[in-house]
């Protein structure tokens, strides 16, 4: 059966690390279009930070982190590599001899899964922030710290909050085709059992060159059917790089519903105005009207779309 492993970390590494900031970009829209379109936050700095920047900082802390232990992950499976070269340089027999399991691939196994799962926990506490986020722009209570499964629920309902917003039918697509069992498969880590993954070890016997592959379980493979193939084997790394990917883009998916919303739904040219305060517009050279200062960052977010 086909092995699918990273062969450049780099490559892949740098590919989340762009995609992020560039979905990053709609998040900072975002917070644009409510600052003109909703409540003018403008000029607030006096009073700390507003809340729609810390949910939007937030986000951006979770997808951040989950990039970080993604570099995390691909180091420290260099260093288990680098580590059972130099035993092996020192005992040419040192893994032979275990009939129940090698210890010492079983304790690197724990490592890499170990990181692995903080990555899911990051990822799926992102959904998390973004219903807060969107709660808090468009719900009638904006306090209310909504979860993912609960904002789904009301974009399902006909007498929602949500009913009639633009990104309803994304939520429901990103719900349906990942956000759903990508929660469950959380919920089965934290209450019933962990992940796990086996390590496949080669070497060559002169040279001392290891090759570490940390191969997932079928229960991973089952659970992100969706986006896995059956007839082949995922290590943990492809397996990381990949969720991280699949969560970034469907983050994107609702926020092209967010944009939409916001061009279709409210007056391009009519920002919120305080009594004393200011607010941040961008003129169109050709309309010469006043627009929102979030088309440029909209445009930027838009190049996710390349990533697919």
């Amino acid at each position: 059966m086909e092995t699918v492993y990273i062969e450049n970390p780099k490559e892949y590494f740098d590919e989340i690390e762009k995609l992020i900031s560039v979905v990053f970009e709609g998040f900072m829209a975002l917070a644009m279009d409510y600052g003109y379109h909703i409540n003018n936050v403008f000029g607030q700095s006096d009073k700390g930070k507003h809340t729609i920047y810390e949910l939007r900082d937030n986000i951006h802390y979770r997808l951040n982190s989950s990039k970080l232990h993604f570099y995390l992950l691909l180091r420290r499976k260099i260093e288990i590599e680098q580590k059972f070269s130099e035993m092996l340089e020192k005992n040419p027999t040192v893994f032979n001899g275990f009939f129940m399991g090698n210890p010492h691939f079983d304790h690197a196994s724990d490592e890499i899964m170990s990181i692995y799962d903080s990555i899911i926990f990051h990822l799926s506490s992102a959904f998390d922030y973004l219903a807060m986020m969107l709660q808090f722009v468009f719900g009638k209570n904006p306090q209310s710290n909504l979860q993912w499964i609960t904002l789904a629920k009301h974009c399902y309902s006909e007498v929602s909050d949500f009913n009639n917003k633009k990104f309803k039918e994304n939520i429901k697509n990103v719900d349906r085709e990942f956000v759903s069992k990508f929660n469950d498969y959380r919920a089965e880590l934290i209450h019933r059992k962990k992940s796990s993954s086996f390590a496949n070890v080669s070497w060559k016997l002169l040279s001392g060159e290891i090759d570490t592959k940390f191969i997932c379980s079928e229960k991973i493979k089952s659970s992100f059917k969706k986006i896995l193939d059956k007839e082949k084997n995922y290590c943990i790394t492809y397996i990381t790089y990949l969720l991280i990917k699949q969560t970034v883009l469907n983050i994107g998916i609702v926020l092209e519903g967010v944009e939409r919303e916001f061009k279709e739904n409210y007056n391009p040219h009519s920002p919120i105005l305080n009594n004393g305060g200011f607010q941040i517009i961008s003129m169109n050279p050709e309309t010469k009207y006043a627009e929102s200062p979030s088309n440029d960052y909209w445009r930027k977010f838009n190049e996710y779309k390349n990533f697919y």
